[in-house]
């Protein structure tokens, strides 16, 4: 617990319980009101201007809170040591330690999480609220059993922003590009939160040893592999596979239409599903209370006609949820690579191919060949090209520069004699400046994605220090 934290008299003792990819997390109890909370606390203040932004917002979510599952906070302050606290109500627990500890959702369950976070995001969007954020880590459950939105709005992640390889998983390629988010960018979200229920896995699951470039490059050009469930409802796959469109006006018209198809896939009854697996998340309390009754689930609300949508159905029986002392998991990427004696080393993509050289004097084992590795575009690479220029030897380090007949999001493939090749995604940069060792010889190749994901095209390999590079 942070010292300065202590300081605070009317938070009292208390307890942290995780370190997000921004702000740290603690736990604790009103002493005047007995009420547990959630501080999450970020690592400066807002300036004026920004600090009215999120007012504006927080004023907006109070507006549909009956009406959704959002999250909303309950004060935000300035403390003594120069931080910024939000005060939040404690849930149970999130989705992600649900399914990490208990594997995928039933149908009913994923459905009924699913026409849950549509409903409030098409109330938040009616409103003029983007979330901006959605992932699975930012959905959580109530001790009731009913899940909630957290973390919306674009103030605070504009004012902190968050390491761009962090859950790149779970982010739409436009997001990984440039930042941009919006409601279309919120709609992919919702599509890779139900992957994640439906499949325990992410839409771009890591791999063992990938590096972060290679996973945004596989995030920006790859396919994402369809669900595989016998017992899947007819459309779900497709509407998961439209949510998850790298083309932002590809996906669905809005949130209001996808809650509509779920609801319809729920049925008329309207289901009453269970969720009773205990799980833990970092606005875990420290001492779990009472389990309350299942709420029964109103029935589904069409849309996009017709007056503001019920609040979500509770996700049934509560959850058990353990104390603060399983500390929140960070998902590390690191990325394939793949070595490869006097050849090419393939990384294999769905629809992204990194192709990655070695010198040849390189005494490493040949790659085993994966199944699904498709082939760059080939009979249109004429139609981009990409040329690499001969790199600037300055010691320890060198010059890279390259360019494009057309504009593309970049990766730069460093293969240093004796080591491990080296991905680096550079967006749509055409310069790059790479340290090396000054004894080491080196090749470096430059890859580059189309931006509708579906073509990757390469440079050729140069070398420096008489570096032999072949395919």
């Amino acid at each position: 617990m942070s010292t300065a934290m202590a300081t605070v008299p009317e938070y009292g003792e208390l307890v942290p319980l995780g370190e997000g990819p921004v702000a740290t997390v603690l736990a604790g109890v009103h002493e005047a009101t007995g009420e547990a909370f959630a501080l999450k606390v970020y690592p400066g203040r807002l300036d004026r201007r920004s600090r009215g932004e999120l007012d504006d917002e927080l004023s907006a979510q109070a507006a549909i809170r009956e009406d959704s599952a959002v999250l909303v906070p309950h004060r935000v302050q300035d403390l003594p040591d120069g931080r910024l606290a939000v005060h939040m109500e404690l849930c149970a627990q999130s989705l992600p330690e649900l399914i990490n500890a208990f594997g995928p959702l039933s149908i009913a369950d994923a459905l009924a999480l699913g026409e849950a976070l549509a409903v409030t995001l098409a109330t938040a969007h009616r409103a003029g609220l983007v979330h901006g954020g959605v992932t699975p880590g930012n959905v959580l459950f109530r001790p009731s059993g009913a899940p909630v939105l957290s973390d919306f709005g674009l103030t605070l992640r504009r004012a902190f922003p968050r390491d761009p390889e962090q859950d790149v998983d779970y982010l739409p390629p436009e997001t990984v590009r440039d930042g941009s988010a919006d409601e279309r960018a919120d709609l992919y979200g919702l599509g890779a939160i139900l992957y994640l229920a439906l499949s325990g896995r992410s839409p771009h699951q890591g791999r063992t040893g990938e590096q972060p470039g290679e996973l945004m490059l596989r995030v920006l050009g790859g396919t994402v592999p369809p669900l595989e469930r016998a017992d899947l409802p007819s459309g779900l796959g497709q509407l998961v596979s439209a949510l998850l469109e790298k083309n932002p006006d590809a996906r669905p018209l809005d949130a209001a239409t996808v809650a509509s198809r779920l609801s319809m896939m729920i049925g008329p009854q309207g289901t009453q599903t269970q969720l009773d697996r205990p799980a833990f998340d970092d606005f875990a309390a420290a001492v779990p209370p009472p389990r309350p009754a299942a709420t029964t689930a109103p029935p589904p609300v069409p849309y996009p006609v017709g007056p503001p949508p019920a609040p979500p159905r509770a996700l049934g029986q509560p959850i058990l949820e353990y104390g603060p002392n399983d500390a929140r998991r960070r998902k590390s990427h690191g990325g394939l690579i793949l070595a490869i004696v006097g050849g090419l080393s393939v990384l294999a993509v769905v629809a992204v191919l990194l192709l990655m050289y070695r010198p040849d004097e390189l005494d490493a084992p040949p790659a085993q060949a994966e199944t699904e590795t498709p082939t760059p575009a080939t009979a249109s690479a004429a139609a981009v090209q990409l040329e690499l220029n001969n790199p600037v030897d300055k010691g320890n380090y060198v010059e890279l520069s390259w360019r494009s007949s057309e504009p593309l999001d970049y990766a730069v493939i460093v293969a240093p004699e004796g080591k491990e090749n080296e991905t680096i995604f550079v967006q749509r940069n055409t310069t790059y400046r790479v340290p090396v060792d000054p004894v080491l010889k080196y090749c470096f190749l430059v890859q580059g994605v189309a931006n509708d994901g579906r073509q990757t095209f390469e440079s050729q390999a140069k070398q420096i220090r008489d570096a032999n590079c072949s395919k």
